[in-house]
């Protein structure tokens, strides 16, 4: 890394900030970059693939909350995912109005390509932290920040 790199990722007012974003978007910029060229689906489409693979049914505003991308880009994803029979919806029992959204078989498997993408970007990332300890410090800091009792995390910003 370049020392005007260093520097940045150092002497600022938002240090921790900028190294989270630093870290992100290492993972997540190469890897939509790859699952696009490789795979053919953009960001939201993958987002919607991961989403789906640790919880369903969602609505698809709740993966536009969870992923913080714009409702406006989740939608004509689902309707590419639809056409591809990558997932399928239904309305939800205690509201017909909102459509659930589930993988299927298909979406299933493509959606452990997609997931193959962060794993392989994330492992040399986090070579650094050679022990079970540091990388549970890691996770356990990370937990802390992200799941607090208050209302920190307001994506309306």
């Amino acid at each position: 890394m370049r020392d005007s790199a260093k520097a940045m990722l150092t002497g600022n007012a938002i240090t921790t900030g900028y190294r989270i974003s630093f870290l992100a978007n290492y993972l997540m910029g190469a890897i939509y970059a790859r699952v696009q060229a490789d795979l053919g689906f953009n960001r939201a489409e993958a987002a919607i693939l991961f989403c789906l693979a640790h919880m369903a049914p969602l609505s698809g505003i709740e993966i536009a909350e969870m992923t913080g991308r714009p409702r406006n880009s989740i939608s004509p994803a689902v309707g590419k995912l639809l056409r591809l029979g990558m997932i399928v919806k239904e309305p939800a029992e205690q509201n017909r109005k909102i459509e659930l959204l589930s993988l299927t078989g298909e979406g299933k498997a493509m959606s452990e390509k997609v997931v193959a993408y962060f794993v392989a970007r994330e492992r040399p990332m986090l070579e650094p932290l050679a022990s079970a300890a540091d990388r549970a410090a890691l996770d356990g800091l990370l937990a802390r920040l992200i799941f607090r009792s208050d209302d920190w995390l307001d994506t309306t910003v």
